[in-house]
């Protein structure tokens, strides 16, 4: 899981801005926290957690998961598995369209 500091998880911006990054939203996106560089307006990375992002690994972004683990019963359909870009364009609701869309 990718966390978009945004929704929810101040500990995300909480680690990033006690080793010097920054997290802010622009003033078009007032929606999406980005991480930045202390002294840059770059890169703008939506997200706190990346796969090799170096640039900005010694200001709190970092590449460990997050794991969660769920049961899966006889009466689930499907599972939807998301990279972070997919689950802010789509709420849950248009998931399950699109999917019984595509199972019928």
């Amino acid at each position: 899981m990718i966390f978009v500091i945004v929704y929810g998880h101040a500990d995300e911006a909480e680690r990033i801005k006690s080793c010097n990054g920054r997290v802010f939203a622009l003033k078009e996106e007032p929606h999406i926290e980005r991480v930045w560089l202390p002294n840059e307006n770059s890169p703008g990375l939506a997200m706190s957690r990346a796969f090799g992002d170096f640039m900005l690994k010694d200001h709190g972004i970092i590449a460990i998961p997050d794991i969660s683990h769920r049961t899966i019963t006889s009466s689930d359909q499907f599972i939807v598995l998301a990279s972070d870009g997919v689950s802010v364009l789509f709420c849950m609701f248009r998931f399950i369209c699109l999917f019984w869309i595509l199972l019928c």
